[in-house]
């Protein structure tokens, strides 16, 4: 991972490593959401995309970004069947992410 300087203004982001080789960073904050005894857990069928089962979950596709940084899956398109995910509960995220 490469040193930002402080008056970045991507300094705060979260920061993704292209496979490919380049570097390039995220917008947004970090998700700060440490393990629960109430968060699921989903083992991915063959027939499973992570924006269904966001809406699975969460009743919104959209979502899907959630599962995939919580489980630091880096393309999306690749999950393999068997991988077991974890599910933050709804009310979880709707009171420290999306509020």
């Amino acid at each position: 991972m490469s040193e930002l300087d402080v008056t970045s203004r991507y300094n705060w982001s979260v920061y993704y490593v292209d496979p490919k080789g380049g570097d390039f960073y995220g917008t947004r904050q970090p998700l700060k959401l440490r393990e629960d005894v109430s968060d699921l857990f989903h083992v991915v069928s063959d027939s499973d995309r992570i924006d269904l089962i966001a809406y699975r979950y969460y009743g919104d596709v959209r979502l899907w970004w959630i599962i995939a940084e919580l489980n630091n899956i880096l393309n999306p398109l690749e999950i393999l069947p068997g991988t077991i995910l974890r599910i933050p509960t709804y009310e979880r995220i709707q009171m420290q992410v999306l509020s």
